[in-house]
Parts: structure tokens; sequence; C-alpha cells
């Protein structure tokens, strides 16, 4: 096993559990606790974990956030069955709102398959993965770069959005709860969801399970502003649950 593939079961660990010491981490992914320890040095360097006296715990305060680089490789395969599901929802001579992050990345990397699509997005991996595609129009956003989102987002961003009218957003966000609806960690960031959100017929949360249950610095919207959430199956039954209880429509892949 690599070190990336050892990085992303000690991160799924973690986001069950919030803590583990180095020897159960080694024992459990067969590894020496020399090894497991240079993986959480290097995860300890970019802010996403701490190590104290021998144990491990992940950061998740209302402003974390991982890298670009780091969403890329987490949750991968889930992303990409979640995007599967989410192309069912495109149909031909549609126009779409890819948000920026890496589950609309997966969806874009997709499109190849639809016919007279129009693509808005400020997400710099969306466009990279649609450029060469005959079949798809495209239309980037201008605004101010942001690097963990690898987008272009702010004042700028949002008064450009505001001239067009979407058929479907696909909205990426990194905290959802019952109680205070979908949130990120960036306020501008936020504020240019929350300007989507208003020019979508249709609004669509791509998000994996391990988002449920984060409350983030910038509340976008409650859930009643969602038309359909899609998830991984490893969303527990009991959230499951408890959302379909309050009527929220939700699919888990």
């Amino acid at each position: 096993m690599n070190r990336i593939n050892r990085k992303q079961l000690i991160l799924k660990k973690l986001q069950t559990t919030s803590t583990c010491s180095i020897s159960t981490l080694a024992e459990e992914l067969h590894v020496s606790s020399m090894t497991i320890r240079r993986d959480i040095n290097a995860l300890e360097s970019n802010g996403i974990v701490t190590l104290e006296n021998g144990f491990v715990f992940l950061n998740s305060g209302s402003l974390f956030e991982y890298s670009i680089s780091q969403k890329q490789t987490i949750y991968l395969e889930e992303k990409k069955r979640i995007a599967k599901k989410a192309l069912e929802f495109i149909n031909d001579g549609d126009s779409i709102f890819l948000d920026a992050g890496t589950t609309s990345n997966q969806l874009a990397s997709l499109l190849s398959s639809k016919n007279n699509v129009f693509v808005l997005t400020h997400s710099l991996l969306v466009a990279n993965s649609v450029a060469n595609m005959n079949n798809i129009r495209i239309v980037m956003c201008p605004g101010e770069f942001r690097q963990a989102s690898s987008a272009y987002m702010g004042p700028l961003t949002n008064e450009f959005v505001s001239q067009f009218q979407i058929d479907t957003l696909f909205l990426g966000v990194d905290g959802i709860t019952l109680e205070n609806g979908v949130s990120v960690p960036d306020i501008i960031d936020g504020f240019t969801k929350k300007c989507l959100l208003q020019n979508a017929k249709k609004v669509i949360c791509i998000a994996d399970s391990s988002k449920f249950g984060n409350n983030l610095l910038y509340g976008i919207a409650p859930l009643s502003k969602i038309d359909l959430i899609i998830t991984d199956s490893n969303l527990d039954k009991k959230t499951f649950d408890l959302f379909t209880k309050n009527h929220i429509s939700i699919i888990t892949v």
C-alpha cells in the first residue's frame, strides 16, 4: 500500500472515530508505527490532524478545510458514484452550473455522453475537464482566484452569474446538517454559492457522506432550498432516516 492510500485510510478512520492511536493505525494498516508516524507528520504539517502523546486527532473546527489536492484523493470512489448518479439528472440541451469541488469535477468528466449542454462554471478543474468536449458549450466565470477551491469567486463572479438563468445547479458543500442546512468554511465562497442558488431552477447538492454532521462558518441555505441531495451509501441509516422523515429528498449510491 502506498503513502497516498494510507493517508486516505487514516483520514477515513478519523472521520469515523475523531481520534486513534498510532499503534492501532499501524496494526490495521499492517505497517510499522514509524511508517504511520511519517504519514501523520505529513498530515499534521498541512493542518489536517494533531498528534499528541501517541494519539492522532482530526482537526474539525468551523474554519477547517482540506486543500484541493487532498480533496482530489479523499473518498474518490464515492465521488465517482455520486457523479454517475448526478449525470442522470442532466438532459441534452440543458443549462447547468457546476460548482467548485472535486465531486463536480467527476461529474464534468462524464459529460461527453451528453449533447448540446451549456456549462457555466467558476471551477478551473471543471473547465479543464470539459475543454476538449465538442458537444459541450462552456462559459467560465470571472472573479478572484481562491486556491483552496481552485475556482474564481467574489463580487465579480456574483455579478456575472446573476445574468444567467440556470436549469440545474450542482452544488458542492463542506457541511450538511438538518438544523442548519448546507455550509462552507469560507465567507466569500459561501456568498457566491448563495448567489448561485438564487439563479437556479433546480438545486442538486452532490456531497459525500463525510460532509454530514458538519456545521461550518458560513451557512448557505436551509435544506428546504435544496431539491435533492446525492451522497454515497456510507451515510449511516439513522441520518438517512432522519432526513427522509423530515421530507428531505436524498439518494445514496
